[in-house]
């Protein structure tokens, strides 16, 4: 029997370009774009941040 897991995101990120002027394909181009912050809850469950910009990882289990 296969386990379903809903997974919500939301992520924090940075661009050095407009979103609102240039659009999301050149948001996310730009050489500058980074994603700070990775926030995840499973299930429904607690929400956990992951801060990227300082080292931290996604953990495996989001991955898979």
């Amino acid at each position: 029997m296969c386990d379903i897991k809903t997974l919500s995101i939301d992520i924090e990120t940075y661009s050095d370009v407009n979103l609102s002027k240039c659009g999301v394909y050149r948001y996310v181009e730009s050489e500058n774009f980074e994603i700070l912050l990775f926030a995840y809850s499973i299930n429904g469950g607690e929400v956990i941040v992951v801060d990227l910009i300082n080292g931290e990882k996604v953990p495996t289990e989001v991955i898979m």
